[in-house]
């Protein structure tokens, strides 16, 4: 049975890239921003074993909004990376879920073409209580090789290239087995962290 979860996450991520930030100046003049990315994700499953993905080729539009919006454009951006991302769990039913999989990353720049960078494991759930990630948001134990295929598409937009990239969810099993007369629905937000150090020329601190 494939999920909605990870196709609903891109479709806001490309619609809210970046959406939130804060910024700092640095003593050399270069500015920091730190972009935020939140999404909320509703699930429905009555089978704990499935695989979907999902592709994601806005990534070049959404970032040159942001810088367009500092008065900046990918040229004065001097390094960008992933930095952090947090999960957060907003209503569950009927009852509690442990869920057991991964979500790999990888690159594929034409459709229908080979890949180009990864697939790589991003991160990793292993007996997760779905409830227990209610409240505070909960800090997700990335892996560094999913992290670097994002942090590598990050850096071809700065080099004028539009990577697309395909979100794979490989779910191994949820305790209890969800079923038709026992659906897993769950409500989750998910927040990552972008940074960015941009060029400010001759400008100085005030």
């Amino acid at each position: 049975m494939r999920t909605i979860w990870i196709r609903t996450l891109v479709i806001a991520v490309v619609g809210i890239m970046l959406g939130g930030f804060t910024s700092c100046v640095f003593q050399n003049g270069d500015l920091v921003l730190n972009d935020m990315v939140c999404v909320n994700i509703e699930e429905t499953q009555t089978d704990g074993s499935f695989s979907t993905f999902v592709v994601v080729d806005d990534f070049k539009e959404a970032l040159e909004k942001k810088l367009e919006q500092n008065g900046k454009s990918a040229k004065d951006v001097k390094s960008i990376h992933m930095v952090s991302a947090v999960f957060k769990t907003l209503s569950v039913t009927p009852h509690d879920w442990n869920v057991t999989g991964d979500i790999s990353i990888a690159r594929q720049d034409t459709e229908g073409g080979p890949i180009t960078d990864g697939p790589a494991l991003l991160v990793s759930f292993d007996d997760q209580s779905l409830k227990a990630l209610k409240g505070k948001p909960t800090d997700a134990d990335l892996v560094a090789d999913g992290v670097e295929v994002v942090n590598r598409a990050l850096e071809a937009l700065l080099n004028g290239e539009d990577p697309r990239m395909i979100l794979q969810v490989d779910n191994e099993s949820v305790t209890p087995t969800p079923s038709e007369s026992d659906p897993m629905s769950f409500r989750t937000r998910v927040c990552v962290n972008f940074q960015m150090v941009v060029d400010l020329g001759n400008k100085k601190n005030k």
